[in-house]
């Protein structure tokens, strides 16, 4: 879907890179339930896709992601799920209880087909760079760090 392969695109920057320690980078073409158990021993969760927020494309941006109010039944079907019921269904039932981080690129074309626009493009290596950001953040503020 065009832009919205930018979370792979990513990845695969940060792959090149050295995160330290105890860093995994994987890629998924979708986000379940499944990955949510796969995911539950993690200290720290950071998500990188295309988010649109009405900015201009290849904007990116960071979002914390929070457990909204409510009970669990006002969740649509599983097959219906978005990433913030995923992430309410996995909080509450203990799936998942680590801090979760989005990295968001506005994407310009998520039309069928293959390759990122121009401006998605060049907003790979900055989204990359938010991430190890992120990471080093993470580290300084750790316990014996």
């Amino acid at each position: 879907m065009k832009d919205d392969g930018v979370g792979i695109a990513v990845a695969r920057e940060l792959l090149r890179r050295d995160l330290g320690e105890g860093v995994l980078v994987r890629t998924h073409q979708t986000f379940d339930l499944w990955l949510l158990s796969e995911y539950g021993e993690a200290s720290r969760l950071i998500i990188i896709d295309s988010v649109k927020a009405g900015t201009l494309p290849g904007t990116v941006a960071e979002y914390e992601v929070t457990p909204r109010p409510g009970p669990l039944s006002s969740l649509p079907g599983l097959h219906s799920m978005k990433l913030h019921d995923l992430i309410d269904f996995a909080s509450r039932t203990g799936l998942l209880c680590c801090p979760i981080t989005v990295i968001g690129v506005e994407p310009k074309d998520c039309e069928v087909g293959e390759g990122l626009s121009p401006e998605v493009e060049r907003a790979v290596p900055e989204a990359a760079a938010r991430v190890a950001e992120k990471l080093g953040r993470i580290a300084q503020t750790s316990p014996g760090a």
